[in-house]
């Protein structure tokens, strides 16, 4: 579905009165198209409509008019984490894919403040974790891997098990 039927169909939801399935479709979007600062902005507003300033506050917070009290809400709930703003912006790539160099220079001041707090190089595709993720990351992979062979052992095990006693 294109971007604008879908704004379309979200005109619809919300002349209907479903704020809730604005509210998802607008969020869909945004998932699908990190970049679109006009559906983020739509998203704030469905979000206003519901009263969520915390939800206004993480859409709105790239937007040229954004209401200072929802920024404010939203920094609040990542506990005033710059790493945990970074993340809940849920943006991907780079600054540079931003429309508008006010939304240019707000991603590379939340970077810069993620980084400095987290004595790091911080990543937007990471969306906030460390470039090339900690070693314990690594570690919970090999041990999901070799937990998957145990049970697979196991697995094996049983079926021969089985199979001697049936046979």
């Amino acid at each position: 579905m294109t971007v604008e039927r879908t704004l379309a169909r979200v005109e619809d939801d919300l002349h209907k009165g479903d704020i809730t399935m604005a509210r998802t479709r607008l969020q869909s979007l945004v998932q699908s198209l990190p970049h679109r600062l006009d559906a983020r902005e739509r998203l704030a507003d469905v979000c206003r409509l519901e009263g969520d300033r915390v939800e206004a506050g993480r859409w709105s917070y790239l937007s040229e008019q954004r209401d200072p009290g929802e920024a404010a809400a939203f920094e609040r709930a990542c506990g005033r984490d710059p790493v945990r703003i970074m993340r809940g912006l849920r943006w991907s790539g780079s600054e540079e894919d931003a429309t508008t160099e006010l939304a240019r220079q707000r991603l590379l001041d939340v970077r810069a403040r993620a980084e400095a707090a987290a004595g790091r190089k911080l990543d937007w595709s990471a969306r906030g974790r460390d470039v090339g993720g900690p070693w314990w990351d690594d570690a919970f992979a090999v041990g999901c891997l070799l937990a998957g062979l145990v049970l697979l052992f196991l697995v094996i095990v049983g079926a021969v098990t089985v199979f001697r006693w049936v046979f």
